[in-house]
């Protein structure tokens, strides 16, 4: 999970690896959060629309209603890396 919410207040946290922005924040500062992290090297990308849609097969026509993966757990359409994997990422080097 990319922000992380516990008692009206939120955070980010990286997507490879359990690193997470120490700061945490209101909800209603999502911008402000972002913003920091960005100035403290984080990087947040927006992932495609085809790479965020996860399923490509509709059962509306048998069920009704689409398809329900348990949990309900809905998903992120950006990503979040901290300054560490971001750089292992621009090296080109393999977790």
């Amino acid at each position: 999970m990319s922000i992380t919410r516990h008692d009206k207040r939120m955070q980010i946290t990286c997507d490879d690896c359990p690193a997470a922005y120490p700061n945490t924040y209101a909800e209603e500062d999502f911008r402000v959060m972002v913003a920091d992290a960005k100035a403290a090297g984080w990087i947040v990308r927006k992932i495609p629309a085809a790479g965020a849609a996860g399923h490509d097969r509709d059962t509306s026509d048998l069920f009704g209603k689409p398809p329900r993966i348990a949990g309900g757990a809905k998903s992120e359409s950006y990503t979040h890396t901290c300054p560490t994997c971001g750089s292992a990422d621009r090296r080109g080097q393999l977790v």
